[in-house]
Parts: structure tokens; sequence; C-alpha cells
């Protein structure tokens, strides 16, 4: 080993100022755990399975069109049992698809549901059904996501079905809700504009 005059003459000095560095890393190192750790709770690091949800949001894209174009040519029935063969298909759960994967499903849900309320005639659906419909497309996990817009529409359509239920008080708390998450939403546009 060659040793240069700084190393040979003053050894203490190197150890001294390590000794001083360390509790500064110790310090950065605990503080980048703990945002990664509120970062996951938050839902906001990438998924786990970040390829399941590039293949569901493509798979998503490639079925929003077709509904689009069934829609368009009137075919309200065909689009209902597009969308209703995409709710039976899996979905992932939260620590498999994170917000992203959760907020897909709200966005098929809200897509088919808002479809038959707006028509009725077509395969016809009592409003307990439609209300299962809106907890099965939210699942437990709508309160464990970022304020979205898929979540928030979904949320009021539930309100919607309530209220044709004659649950009026339940009706108002899922619209206070939607209007929550959607002040939320414009409160972070606002935000974020120059």
């Amino acid at each position: 080993m060659i040793r240069t005059s700084t190393t040979h003459e003053h050894p203490g000095r190197w150890r001294g100022r390590a000794r001083g560095l360390l509790p500064l890393a110790f310090g950065m190192l605990l503080g980048a755990l703990a945002m990664l750790v509120g970062l996951a709770q938050a839902g906001r690091l990438s998924p786990r399975e970040p390829e399941v949800v590039v293949a569901l949001g493509q798979l998503l894209d490639v079925e929003h069109r077709r509904v689009d174009l069934l829609i368009e040519r009137g075919d309200v029935a065909g689009a209902i049992a597009a969308l209703e063969a995409l709710r039976r298909q899996s979905w992932p759960d939260h620590a498999t698809g994170g917000d992203v994967g959760v907020q897909l499903r709200h966005d098929v849900y809200g897509r088919l549901l808002r479809l038959r309320l707006d028509n009725p005639e077509v395969s016809p659906v009592e409003p307990t059904a439609l209300l299962e419909l809106a907890d099965e497309g939210l699942g437990a996990e709508a309160r464990d996501v970022d304020a979205n817009p898929f979540t928030a529409r979904l949320t009021a359509l539930r309100g919607e079905v309530l209220e044709q239920l004659d649950r009026d008080d339940d009706a108002l708390g899922a619209y206070e809700a939607a209007l929550q998450m959607n002040s939320e939403l414009l409160e972070r546009e606002l935000q974020e504009s120059p």
C-alpha cells in the first residue's frame, strides 16, 4: 500500500470526519426509507407488477374503442355486453396494480353503470343489481386510492342508484364523497397551473 503524507501523518483526522458524517448519512437513509414507505402506502409508487397494468391498459384502450364504435352504430346492447365481458375478467388487486389498476377498474364499471342507467330498456337490470354493480366496481380499495375522476364518477353513479332505491341519505353521502374527490382534483389542478 502506498501511503501519502496525509494518510500517514493524520490518520485520526479522517476517522473524526467519518464519525461526523455517519449520523448525517444514517439520517438521510432513514429519511429516504420513510419517504418510500409513505409513498408505497399512498399508492403512489409504481405497481408491484407494472406489466400487468400495461397489459390491462392496452386491453381497455382497445375495448373502449370497440364500445365507442358499437355506441356510434346504435348497438347499446353490444356495448353493454362488451363492458360486461370486461367486468368478468380478472382485475389486479391494489397491491399488484397500485392505484392505476384500481382506477382502470373504476373507469370500466363507471362506463357500464352509466350506460345501464341511461338505457334501462336495454337488457333491463333492477336497481338493487345496479347497486351491487357499483359496489363491486368500487371494491374495498376505493378508500385507499388517491382522488381521481374515475372513482369520483363511479361514486356519484352509486349515489344515483341509491336515489332510485329511495335511500336518499345514503345517496347524499355518495354525492358528497364524489364532490369531495372532485374538489380535491380541482384544487390539485389549480395548484399545478402557472
